[in-house]
């Protein structure tokens, strides 16, 4: 993703809420919507990815 790409980030904010609340199961990608995200909290950063069509994004956890 594009560091100007705010559109995008903006289609990933609800899963980013969900994800930063400890809902990490069953959620659907914004983009294919398939329930196929896989979501990895481990140290410091948050990557988030559908497994279907290979959209991500990644960043820095606040907590």
């Amino acid at each position: 993703m594009s560091d100007y790409d705010y559109d995008e980030l903006a289609d990933w904010q609800d899963i980013l809420d969900d994800v930063v609340c400890g809902r990490t199961d069953g959620l659907v990608c914004p983009f294919c919507g398939k329930k196929a995200i896989e979501v990895n909290t481990e140290g410091p950063s948050i990557e988030i990815k559908c497994t279907e069509c290979g959209r991500w994004i990644e960043g820095q956890n606040a907590f």
